[in-house]
């Protein structure tokens, strides 16, 4: 009887939740991916920043990162669906590559969506970074036109293609799982239940 009534508290305060169901919560790709680190459970969101969905995401997907477990590689990508969005994945590069993603991603993200500038566009988005203050901007706009940001924009190109995105954001896990789409605090919650599902089938 003890047992029923703690069930029942439990799941009217919301600890207890419902198992992640393949089809609801999560899909599989119809061509899965090979990931960086086999030793590692890869976890990929592919986002933009023209995404609004994206930028009410990031916040939830920046405090996660700061407590995931140690088994758990993660990363971003900026998806590529035309030749338009390519100045998008260069900027995000650019920002990766001069370890200013934590000063000017989020920022980035505002200009777009709250002051309607097209980041896409070199001479906007120059125009912006310079505005940006602690900034080297020269190392920057050196990075942004790099042979090295060159390969990683073909690069997103090609992973947008291989992985199927047809959405953002879109979160893959290990390759092989797509979370369904869901507000924040669930797509956190399927996430790391589906990273525990997938850490108990490697043992």
């Amino acid at each position: 009887m003890k047992k029923w009534l703690l069930i029942l508290l439990l799941s009217l305060t919301g600890f207890a939740n419902a198992a992640i169901e393949l089809g609801k919560d999560y899909t599989v790709l119809a061509n899965p991916q090979p990931v960086a680190n086999p030793k590692k459970i890869e976890v990929i969101e592919f986002f933009s920043y023209h995404c609004p969905h994206c930028y009410t995401l990031d916040p939830f997907m920046a405090a996660w990162e700061k407590t995931k477990p140690a088994d758990v590689d993660f990363r971003k990508e900026q998806i590529v669906w035309q030749k338009q969005m390519e100045g998008l994945a260069r900027m995000f590069a650019a920002f990766n590559a001069t370890g200013t993603i934590d000063k000017l991603h989020r920022p980035a993200f505002t200009a777009m969506l709250q002051s309607h500038l097209n980041m896409a566009d070199e001479a906007v988005f120059t125009k912006w970074l310079k505005q940006q203050k602690g900034v080297d901007t020269a190392k920057v706009l050196a990075a942004y036109k790099s042979f090295a940001v060159n390969a990683q924009v073909a690069r997103a190109s090609k992973m947008t293609r291989d992985y199927a995105i047809q959405s953002t954001p879109t979160i893959v896990v290990n390759g092989k799982y797509a979370l369904a789409a869901a507000a924040p605090e669930r797509l956190i919650q399927v996430l790391n239940e589906l990273i525990a599902k997938i850490r108990a089938e490697k043992k």
